[in-house]
């Protein structure tokens, strides 16, 4: 169904779980917002940026301003080169919230601190946003979910649930205006479990394998089997690249794009350290010339609890666009 209030498509899901309700009983409305210029003409690189930003506490304004003043890699970003941001654990606190808690399916995470809210993040930089909450936290009256930022103007946005392992996942995808053969999502898998009543027992990860498997299944169905399509998630692959998931997405068709440095977390909490945040690309057709994946430091030995308020590294990927007759170059 069509939600005329947020700009969304609201897809519903193949037999969604009938908790799935209680869990939405407890959060807002999905928002869109577009502040996004206008494409350039004959476009040849986009920068696309994939972070779990810690329930708000991600410095998102100051990410993108290093990245655009080339201090990660060098290289300065004029305004008009699309850069979007594939962001996962969003916080959003306003009205549509209900005050109160209606039932006991929610995050779990009382908010602490000082968050950025999602629509003040993207208000301040003059990006478009697609917003779609995910959960509640806790009895806070706030709620957090995936969400994609862009500084050119967006055309489609989707939202869809995931299978039901533990909690409510709700995935976002878009596609901007002037490159319809393109589409970005953002998207967060569970971190344990099996899906709910299935007898998936006894098998390593397999809730996350089913939601793996459920997004693939919703972009061929969705977009078909020619989109170009660049995910960008916090896939929770305690295993690294070892995660029976990532062979799902890749039988799909998706092929993941290693970061530089080479075999490094993405993820810790002193003293654990691990790869849990993916950039991931279906390139069925020759779209794309080449990608280049960096992992974004605070600082260069990395000894800090956090990164830029995160407890995740965002990643950026430097995706060049094809010219006709060139093909798909992973850089790693």
């Amino acid at each position: 169904m069509s939600d005329q209030r947020s700009g969304f498509t609201v897809l519903a899901g193949p037999g969604d779980h009938p908790d799935l309700e209680h869990w939405h009983g407890n959060i807002g409305e999905p928002i869109a917002l577009d502040l996004g210029t206008p494409l350039v003409r004959k476009v040849t690189v986009l920068d696309v940026v994939t972070w779990n930003v810690g329930i708000g506490l991600g410095r998102l304004s100051e990410v993108v301003e290093k990245i655009r003043a080339g201090v990660f890699d060098g290289e300065k970003r004029p305004a008009s080169r699309p850069l979007i941001i594939l962001v996962q654990e969003a916080y959003r606190a306003d009205a549509s919230v209900p005050d109160a808690l209606k039932a006991g399916f929610t995050g779990g995470k009382q908010p602490t601190g000082v968050r950025s809210d999602i629509v003040d993040a993207a208000t301040a930089l003059g990006f478009s946003l697609r917003y779609a909450p995910s959960m509640r936290n806790g009895r806070h009256r706030s709620d957090r979910g995936n969400a994609v930022l862009s500084s050119v103007a967006v055309a489609h946005a989707r939202a869809f649930s995931l299978p039901h392992v533990r909690q409510r996942r709700v995935a976002v995808a878009v596609e901007l205006h002037g490159l319809p053969w393109l589409t970005l999502v953002s998207a967060h898998l569970d971190t344990r479990g099996r899906e709910r009543d299935t007898r998936a027992t006894g098998r390593y990860a397999s809730g996350r394998t089913a939601q793996a498997g459920a997004l693939a299944q919703r972009f061929a169905n969705e977009w078909g089997d020619d989109q170009t399509v660049v995910l960008g998630a916090d896939l929770n692959t305690y295993f690294a690249t070892r995660e029976p998931l990532l062979h799902a997405l890749g039988a799909a068709g998706f092929e993941r794009v290693p970061h530089e440095p080479r075999r490094s977390h993405t993820f810790h909490a002193p003293p654990i350290r691990m790869l849990l945040d993916h950039i991931m690309i279906r390139a069925p057709s020759p779209t794309i010339a080449s990608v280049r994946v960096l992992r974004l430091d605070e600082d260069a030995r990395d000894r800090r609890r956090y990164i830029f308020g995160s407890d995740h590294h965002p990643l950026l990927a430097r995706i060049e666009i094809a010219a006709p007759g060139r093909l798909t170059r992973i850089i790693s």
